[in-house]
């Protein structure tokens, strides 16, 4: 076994091997990456190779995540993330894929990008970015109508998030023309699809683009796409329109749960919400406000939906009270605290005035 370099040093020689990548200091080994290992190459500056490594959950030890090297020659760098990608099979390719869709609009995260469907895994690879991920790690998928009538989103949660450098993406959303359309052919005898399955697929796909891409999912990734159910807008629609801090977004109330997209990407299941509040709902402010700002108190923290059409307030409480979630509303609460406040306030001005003597017990008021 040859002797490992201790010298702790960070810079050394990289050399590509059939099995993965050797790295050695002054001709000494000092740590070996295998190709299985790695779950993504790109290249985030022009002299550097970000490797990300598969992750396992199941494992209580630290991991490493990511490891960046620094290729002082530009093209060299070019070359070696090709060299990565190809040895470690992150690029796909279409012959060994069971299908392949290409140039899918992505708007989380944003940009165009490719999607290779095999059997246990897909490829999603774009202009900097290539991802394995392992149908097992798809947790939810949802198909999700937009109040405009023009786009449909498919988004998809994974666990764990894809990366990119220090952003974590948990859910990815793909954003189609309602009206696209879109034909693959699977790359499988027709024995072999009716055989893996049965009539889910036919060895030609055809149709509307979202609805291509949903019957793919149900039957390879085997997981249920997620639609609205019975909650209307005022406009009608299965969403109303609102943001999260700066970002404008729409919140779909769905059978069971609350999604809001697209950026960022936020589930909330009913189960986990201990409690809704409503604020500027009063019968004041909804005269001075058009809007109105839904806040949203979960098992582990909280999330707030502003700038809510005060049109929405009557749909959406009473679809709320279906569905039998915890309500509050902010400002009667309020106008409540101050009226039990004056209330004590009053009585306890009441009792010195009989007898100083007497220690203050708060009022049925107050209990």
């Amino acid at each position: 076994m040859a002797e490992l370099s201790t010298k702790g040093w960070s810079w050394g020689d990289l050399n590509t091997t059939e099995t993965g990548l050797d790295f050695s200091v002054d001709a000494q080994p000092c740590f070996t990456i295998n190709y299985k290992d790695i779950a993504n190459c790109a290249i985030p500056g022009k002299n550097e190779v970000a490797l990300e490594f598969q992750q396992d959950d199941t494992m209580e030890d630290d991991i490493l995540c990511e490891m960046r090297l620094y290729v002082p020659d530009p093209d060299s760098c070019e070359k070696i993330a090709k060299e990565i990608s190809d040895r470690a099979d992150l690029r796909a390719y279409s012959g060994d894929a069971i299908v392949t869709l290409y140039d899918l609009p992505m708007i989380v995260p944003r940009g165009k990008c490719s999607l290779d469907m095999f059997h246990t895994f897909m490829r999603l690879h774009g202009k900097t970015h290539n991802y394995k991920i392992m149908y097992k790690n798809v947790t939810r998928a949802f198909l999700l109508p937009k109040p405009d009538g023009i786009h449909v989103a498919i988004v998809i949660g994974l666990e764990p998030p894809i990366r990119q450098g220090n952003t974590l993406y948990p859910f990815v959303v793909l954003q189609f023309n309602k009206e696209q359309e879109e034909s693959v052919s699977l790359n499988l005898a027709p024995e072999e699809i009716k055989k893996n399955f049965g009539e889910d697929l036919t060895p030609t796909i055809e149709g509307k683009a979202f609805d291509v891409i949903s019957r793919l999912f149900k039957a390879m990734v085997k997981i249920n796409i997620i639609i609205p159910g019975t909650f209307r807008s005022f406009n009608d629609t299965h969403a109303i329109k609102c943001s999260v801090r700066a970002s404008e977004g729409h919140l779909y109330p769905l059978q069971k749960s609350f999604i809001f997209i697209s950026k960022p990407v936020i589930y909330i299941r009913f189960e986990d919400i201990r409690f809704i509040e409503f604020a500027r709902v009063s019968e004041h402010s909804m005269s001075t406000n058009r809007s109105f700002d839904l806040n949203v108190t979960t098992k582990t923290g909280s999330f707030q939906f502003t700038g809510v059409d005060r049109q929405e307030y009557k749909n959406l409480f009473s679809f709320l009270e279906k569905k039998k979630i915890p309500i509050r509303n902010l400002e009667e609460e309020e106008d409540l605290q101050k009226e039990q406040i004056l209330s004590s306030e009053g009585e306890n001005m009441e009792i010195e005035d009989e007898s100083e003597d007497d220690s203050f017990e708060a009022s049925d008021s107050d209990a």
